[in-house]
C-alpha cells in the first residue's frame, strides 16, 4: 500500500528512482537527475524542518535519530526499543522534544542562543532515518534543515569568512553534524546484523569500499543544501566512493571559494535553483555538484506568489534582489536599503525595521529600542559592511555603486512606502526561496511546483560568482571560469571501475 508524502504525494516506500544504475555522460559516469528522486527529496528536506518521521515509519522507515543545534536524541529509547508501553511513551516523548527545540524561544533563550554562537555556530539541524533495500542493503537518509526562525540561526550564514577554502559557518555547522556521526545509532538495523552497535560513523566507513551494504541519501534546503554539500565533499575526500552517496538540495547557496584539485560537477550531487531566488548566488563561489535552474514565467510568478506579484512594489523589489550576483552584492544591497532608512523620520524608520527583521528578533528587544532607530540603523550598518569586508576579503563597499543603489531604494521608500516597502522586500526574497506550501493549501511554494509541476523545464547551468583578485594594488572582478568536464579524481574512479569490469556501471 503506498504511502504517499505530505507536499508531493510521493510514494515514500518507492526508493527505486534513488538507487537507479549509474549514466554515462561525456565520459563521466554519474546518478540520473529523476523527478521522482526529486519528489522523495523535496519530501526528506521538509521532514527536517519539523522532525515529523509519522508518514516515513508508516512506509516502513526506522532508526531515526534527531540533531537540533547542541542535541542529539538518537539510540534505543527514541527508537521505541521493547514492546512495552513506558518504551512507546520514551519514544513519543524524545520525538516531541525534538519538535519543540525547534520552534521560536522566549527572548532569554534567543539571547542565550545568540551569546552560544560567539565561538562558532553548533545550530545544525538533521533527521537521520533507515530503510532496508533488496539484496540485503540499506538506504540511510540524512535531511539537514535550512535556516529557523531564530535571530541566532542566521549567524553561520553571515560568518561568510573563508575556513579551508569553504564557507566558515557553514563549514562549523558540517563539523558539527560530522562529530555526532559516532553517537548516531541504528539499534534496530544493529540487531537484525547481528552487531552489538551500529552507528552512522560505521555505515560511512563501509562506503569506502565497493559493494557496500549501506547507501547514503541526503537533501536539504537552503542552509541545509549547503551542510549537505559539504558533508559530502569531506566523506568523499577521506575516502567515501561517491557511488555510494546521493544528494538533492533545494535552493543551496554555494560552499567553495577556491576550486579543489577535483572536479565539483563529479560529485553525485544535484541543485534545484529558482532564478527568482537570491540565496542561491549567495555564499562563497561554487556549488559542489550540478545546478538545475528553474527560470520563471509570468504563470510560475502567479501561482507561487500570489496577488502580492500584482503589486508594482513586490515587482520592484524582486527586481533588486535579482540583481544581487553574490554575497558581497547581498551585503551591499542590505546596506543601500539601511542607508536610506537614515533619511527618513524616527517612527517610519523603526517601522520598516519592524517589518524587515520583527520576525527575527523578539517584540520585547525591538520595543526596547523603540524610538531610537538611528543607533539602531548604525549598530546594523556596522555589522552589515564587516559582513561585506568578509566577503570581499576586506575591500571597502563601492561608494558609487552605494549611492546610486541608496538613491533608488530611496525612491521606492518614497513610491511605496514604508510598511508596503518593509513588506514587499521580505516577500522578494521569501517567495521564491520558499520549500513546500501548507499541508492542503491550493497555493504551491516555488520549490514545490517546480518539481512536481515544472521538472521538465530545468535547464543545467554552472554558476560561479564573480572572483576578486589584487593587481598592482587595485581589486579587480572577473568571471570564474567553469571546472572542466574531468578531474583526476573522477577519471581515476571511472578508470579503476572500468578495468575491473568494462561492461558494469557503477551503481
Amino acid at each position: 500500500m503506498p504511502v504517499p508524502g505530505r507536499f508531493t504525494e510521493c510514494d515514500l516506500e518507492n526508493l527505486t528512482p534513488l538507487c537507479m544504475p549509474w549514466q554515462e555522460a561525456n565520459g563521466l559516469l554519474q546518478p540520473a537527475f529523476s523527478r521522482d528522486a526529486a519528489l522523495l527529496s523535496l519530501e526528506l528536506a521538509s521532514t527536517a524542518y519539523d522532525m515529523d518521521t509519522a508518514l516515513w515509519e508508516k512506509a516502513g522507515w526506522h532508526d531515526f535519530s534527531y540533531q537540533v543545534d547542541n542535541t542529539l536524541l538518537t539510540g534505543p529509547n527514541v527508537n521505541r526499543e521493547g514492546e512495552s508501553m513506558m518504551n512507546g511513551v520514551m519514544s513519543g516523548y524524545y520525538h516531541q522534544l525534538a519538535k519543540m527545540r525547534l520552534k521560536r524561544q522566549n527572548p532569554i533563550s534567543q539571547l542565550r542562543g545568540t551569546l552560544r554562537q560567539r565561538e562558532g555556530s553548533d545550530t545544525c539541524k538533521a533527521v537521520v532515518m533507515l530503510h532496508p533495500l533488496l539484496g540485503g542493503q540499506y538506504l540511510v537518509a540524512i535531511g539537514f534543515m535550512g535556516t529557523g526562525k531564530r535571530v541566532y540561526d542566521w549567524i553561520s550564514n553571515f560568518r561568510v569568512g573563508r575556513a579551508e577554502h569553504m564557507h566558515a559557518g557553514f563549514l562549523q555547522l558540517t563539523k558539527q553534524f560530522e562529530a555526532n556521526c559516532g553517537a548516531i545509532q541504528f539499534p534496530e538495523t544493529a540487531r537484525k546484523l547481528g552487531m552489538e552497535k551500529l552507528t552512522l560513523s560505521d555505515i560511512l566507513l563501509e562506503c569506502h569500499r565497493p559493494g557496500s551494504r549501506f547507501r547514503i541519501w541526503m537533501a536539504g534546503h537552503s542552509q541545509g543544501g549547503a551542510i549537505m554539500q559539504l558533508f559530502a565533499y569531506l566523506a568523499i575526500q577521506k575516502g567515501l566512493l561517491r557511488q555510494n552517496i546521493l544528494g538533492y538540495s533545494f535552493a543551496s547557496p554555494s560552499v567553495v571559494y577556491d576550486h579543489p584539485r577535483c572536479e565539483l560537477s563529479a560529485f553525485p550531487l544535484y541543485h534545484i535553483i529558482n532564478a527568482d531566488d537570491v540565496f542561491p548566488r549567495t555564499g562563497a563561489f561554487y556549488h559542489i555538484g550540478r545546478c538545475r535552474v528553474f527560470y520563471p514565467d509570468k504563470t510560475m510568478r502567479q501561482r507561487c506568489y500570489g496577488s502580492v506579484y500584482e503589486k508594482e512594489a513586490f515587482r520592484d523589489l524582486l527586481a533588486i534582489t535579482r540583481n544581487v550576483t553574490d554575497s558581497r552584492g547581498a551585503f551591499l544591497t542590505v546596506l543601500a536599503v539601511l542607508t536610506a532608512l537614515q533619511d527618513v523620520s524616527q517612527d517610519e524608520a523603526m517601522a520598516a525595521l519592524n517589518g524587515l527583521i520583527g520576525s527575527l528578533i523578539p517584540e520585547k528587544i525591538l520595543s526596547a529600542v523603540s524610538g531610537r532607530s538611528d543607533d539602531l540603523l548604525r549598530v546594523l550598518i556596522q555589522k552589515v559592511k564587516q559582513g561585506y569586508l568578509l566577503a570581499s576579503q576586506q575591500e571597502e563597499p563601492p561608494e558609487q555603486a552605494l549611492l546610486l543603489l541608496s538613491r533608488r531604494i530611496a525612491g521606492l521608500l518614497n513610491a511605496h512606502g514604508t510598511m508596503a516597502f518593509s513588506r514587499s522586500f521580505l516577500s522578494a526574497l521569501a517567495l521564491p526561496h520558499k520549500l513546500r506550501g501548507s499541508i492542503g493549501g491550493s497555493a504551491l511554494a516555488s520549490y514545490q511546483y517546480i518539481v512536481t509541476e515544472r521538472f521538465g523545464e530545468l535547464r543545467a547551468k554552472t554558476w560561479c560568482a564573480p572572483a576578486s583578485r589584487m593587481e598592482n594594488g587595485v581589486r579587480t572582478h572577473e568571471k570564474r571560469r567553469p571546472e572542466h568536464l574531468h578531474s583526476r579524481m573522477s577519471q581515476e574512479i571511472n578508470r579503476r571501475a572500468r578495468r575491473k569490469n568494462p561492461h558494469r556501471r557503477i551503481v
